[in-house]
């Protein structure tokens, strides 16, 4: 049935043999779509006949998942990808093709894993797809209406360097080359803690690697800046996390479907060197199959970019061992 849709389509004109009729490949900011998504969508994605005669004739679902649109099946954010032409108005990736896209999804899985140390399904999650909520700032006086309200839990990524009492503190010493009296030091002892680590998946942001996010509490400054007035806001009031707590282990759950073990327990998915193993394939299309549920992707397309890996860590380890066998031996006494 598809090989009799498809011929319809291409005596149609709407694909080719070789691809998409347009070989400029847009955004379209107004249905935020690429221009060339069906023709990936019906290559990449795992449609039954109907839907992949709806998508061919221009009668696709209402509710189509937009990262199908973006040819984006992992809902990926931007970061300055390979393959990334534009981003909608939430930040997800639109990427040139779906191949583009899965690529980026196993670089992203394996910085994760190797450099981030996040090994569990539950771990991953928790940065791949992080929960809305927590401490926010409400409006304060004087903050003019549908600007961006400041959230307390940024100053564990951003810090104060860029506030207006930074900047203060900064220049309170030193009026027009004058010094003036020294400020006093804080009596309370300024002990490396821990922070949250951020996620390398979100937009200006970074995660740096296991073992180096701790800081100092003179870094932070005081949360008082983000308190507003009496009624725009003096408490910085909690949303509760409840059913992002839920949404998350629910996630990490459909990412371990089929496979044996908990949300807790190491996937393993990449090798020491770099190398994908077998679990990478199965994690992908069920993230997928989370992501633009009830689509899936297709098996061809996860095994293309996985194989492309795998050739890529084995040229690696080639070129570091014949940069091992020509170096120089060192002298000895």
């Amino acid at each position: 049935m598809i090989a009799e849709l498809t011929s319809l389509a291409l005596a149609a004109g709407l694909i080719t043999t070789s691809g998409p009729q347009l070989t400029l490949i847009t955004y379209r900011p107004a249905d935020r779509s690429v221009s060339n998504w069906r023709w990936e969508a019906v290559r990449h994605l795992d449609l039954d006949a109907p839907n992949f005669a709806a998508i061919l004739s221009f009668r696709e679902p209402a509710k189509l998942p937009r990262c199908i649109r973006l040819n984006n099946y992992w809902c990926i954010k931007s970061a300055r990808w390979n393959g990334e032409i534009a981003t909608d108005n939430e930040g997800h990736v639109a990427f040139s093709s779906a191949q583009e896209g899965a690529a980026v999804a196993v670089a992203l899985l394996r910085r994760y894993y190797l450099e981030f140390g996040r090994k569990s399904a539950l771990s991953i999650v928790s940065r791949w797809a992080p929960a809305q909520c927590g401490f926010v700032a409400a409006n304060p006086a004087g903050l003019r209406k549908g600007a961006p309200r400041a959230r307390a839990d940024a100053l564990t990524t951003r810090g104060i360097g860029n506030t207006l009492r930074a900047r203060y503190l900064a220049n309170r010493g030193r009026v027009a080359g004058k010094s003036r009296r020294p400020v006093a030091r804080s009596v309370v002892p300024d002990r490396p803690i821990a922070m949250m680590r951020a996620p390398a998946i979100a937009v200006g942001m970074g995660e740096r690697p296991a073992g180096s996010t701790s800081t100092r509490l003179a870094s932070l400054g005081s949360l008082a800046g983000l308190s507003g007035g009496d009624r725009g806001g003096s408490a910085i009031p909690r949303i509760s996390c409840a059913s992002e707590a839920l949404r998350i282990r629910n996630y990490a759950s459909g990412m371990i479907q089929g496979l044996a073990g908990s949300v807790d327990d190491d996937l393993k998915l990449f090798e020491p060197d770099g190398a994908p193993t077998a679990t990478l394939a199965r994690v992908m299309a069920n993230m997928a199959a989370v992501e633009i549920g009830p689509y899936r992707a297709d098996s061809k397309l996860i095994e293309s970019v996985i194989g492309q890996a795998i050739a890529a860590a084995a040229a690696k380890q080639d070129e570091t061992r014949k940069g091992g066998e020509s170096a120089p031996t060192a002298p000895t006494r």
